[in-house]
């Protein structure tokens, strides 16, 4: 004999507006997915007592890697796990920057799950992401990870350069409050990764409450999706950005002007930029008919892949532009307008 079915709102405890129909063991939910996922999410204490559930345990791995690459190891590892302790599945992602595939695990038992993400990074072996949606929140522990990883793997002249640039943004939050410091910040790779730093040492000392100042030098014809990321990234970070015109000069006059309190400049230059190669420490006053400001460049000395390798491996967002394809192009066809931007 078939019966209805009432579910319970989540909200409030009202009964359900509508049934679905049951007939022993068949249940009949709606066709269109958004009520079909409200119907289960009203029935499913009825359907599935809470005290007959068994505990799931759940894990996630992501990869750099399409699932065809590994599919058959991922069979044949599967296949260890066919007494069904262990569930895993393989989804990939077409449109995330960091990943393509993430894999899912779940087992009644915890020792079975750590078993099989350990064999799942195992088989994936150079090829784990770390993927974090939120790179912005909770710096200060993930930024001990990052290295405790990078140690491991034995990347030890990039943990260094790490360290240096963490020890140089760390005296500089140390010596100086927070009035007293601006990002120059523009939407590029380099200075994000200065976004980063400094979000990381604020966060230690002051706490995520704390907002950051920044400024950014205006330049003709900048790309909207340029513009659009500086938006982003000053509402992740909680960072305020003034705009001034330029060029660098004129803006940090217009800096010391509207914000005479500015004394440490954090800028993304590095060694091999144009204008890097002239500096001869990572921290230097500007010379005598610049603006007075403390030039303090924590990468100076990193290389491009060292830029890559940090924005990577702790999913710090930069902007959409770095993912384009003919990019470099661009780059070469219209140096005017794209020589403010990145490197």
């Amino acid at each position: 004999m078939s019966q209805l079915l009432w579910g319970t709102q989540k909200k409030g405890g009202a009964i359900s507006t509508f049934p679905v129909v049951r007939l022993n063991n068949v249940v009949a939910l709606p066709g269109i997915p958004k009520f079909c996922e409200k119907a289960f999410d009203e029935l499913q204490d009825q359907l599935f007592p809470l005290e007959e559930r068994p505990t799931m345990w759940q894990g996630t791995v992501y990869t750099d890697l399409d699932e065809f690459e590994f599919s058959k190891k991922l069979t044949e590892l599967a296949a260890k796990f066919d007494d069904r302790t262990v569930q895993i599945g393989s989804y990939p992602e077409m449109h995330n920057k960091f990943f393509k595939t993430k894999l899912t695990v779940e087992s009644e038992s915890p020792d079975a799950l750590k078993t099989a993400l350990s064999a799942l990074r195992e088989m994936l072996v150079g090829h784990v992401v770390y993927y974090d949606s939120k790179a912005w929140q909770d710096t200060v522990p993930k930024w001990a990870e990052f290295k405790n990883r990078e140690s491991q793997i034995g990347n030890q002249d990039f943990v260094s350069k790490l360290l240096e640039a963490e020890r140089i943004v760390s005296e500089i939050v140390e010596k100086y409050p927070l009035d007293q410091i601006a990002l120059s910040f523009n939407g590029g790779k380099d200075c994000t990764i200065l976004l980063h730093l400094l979000r990381l040492k604020v966060d230690e000392k002051y706490g995520p409450g704390a907002s950051i100042q920044g400024f950014h030098i205006m330049v003709e014809d900048q790309f909207p999706e340029a513009t659009q990321f500086i938006i982003d990234a000053a509402k992740f970070y909680n960072i305020q950005v003034l705009e001034f015109p330029g060029p660098l000069k004129t803006g940090l006059a217009a800096l010391k002007k509207q914000r005479p309190s500015i004394i440490a400049v954090l800028m993304g230059s590095r060694a091999t930029d144009p204008n890097g190669k002239y500096m001869k420490t990572a921290v230097e006053w500007t010379d005598s008919d610049w603006p007075r400001v403390l030039r303090v460049c924590p990468i100076l000395n990193w290389t491009y892949t060292d830029v890559w390798h940090m924005l990577r491996g702790l999913c710090v967002p930069y902007c959409k532009l770095y993912d384009q394809e003919n990019w470099g192009k661009y780059r070469l066809w219209d140096v005017s307008k794209l020589v403010h931007f990145c490197d």
